[in-house]
């Protein structure tokens, strides 16, 4: 669902995790799919664009939305984002949170602030999802995006909770978020406490 909504003018990368060995392929469509050994859930996003920076298959200059698989882009995403792309292209900025909370790790990234993330995350085999919500939420852990020592800005547009709705299935609700920034709503679950996910993906 999520790759049908994007903009047919976008180049894409998937990163695959908890995968046999590293790799990757580009397809006759021009889009990327990276192969991680590690199981970091969004964390693995840093490993896997490195690897294609690494080896020059995609230019150094280039800004990375980072999202989930499990978001959809709405109407108007293709002009949204290239938009904030343009008006912090020329900056010192790194790393953009596209809300004023960094809800999801969702961000625009680029050259240096891919670089701290592989350096910090390319030697953890995995992380537990207590582990990547308590990385997102807490700014000052050493592990965190929100620490790294790049120029980051996050944007003042709050998300929006849109409540509960069947995504996938008829049986589990999931929460709403629309991030208004970049026209894109992203499917959860609260998790307290650390279990089988009650539904995949």
């Amino acid at each position: 669902m999520m790759i049908a909504s994007i903009p047919p003018e976008w180049a894409y990368i998937i990163v695959y995790q908890d995968e046999p060995e590293e790799g990757y392929q580009i397809f006759a469509d021009g889009h990327f799919e990276v192969y991680i050994t590690n199981n970091l859930s969004d964390y693995g996003n840093w490993i896997g664009v490195y690897m294609l920076l690494e080896k020059d298959l995609i230019p150094r200059s280039t800004w990375f939305l980072f999202v989930h698989d499990t978001c959809k882009f709405l109407d108007g995403a293709a002009e949204l984002t290239p938009k904030i792309v343009n008006e912090y292209h020329d900056t010192d900025v790194e790393l953009l949170w596209l809300c004023n909370i960094g809800q999801c790790n969702i961000c625009l990234i680029r050259g240096m602030a891919i670089e701290i993330g592989n350096s910090l995350y390319k030697n953890i085999p995995n992380f537990t999802k207590m582990e990547t919500i308590e990385l997102e939420r807490n700014f000052t852990h050493p592990l965190s995006p929100k620490s790294f020592d790049v120029i980051q800005e996050f944007l003042q547009i709050p998300p929006i909770e849109l409540g509960r709705r069947c995504v996938y299935h008829d049986k589990f609700a999931r929460s709403v978020l629309l991030f208004r920034s970049i026209g894109m709503e992203k499917y959860y679950f609260f998790i307290l406490k650390e279990e089988e996910h009650p539904r995949l993906p």
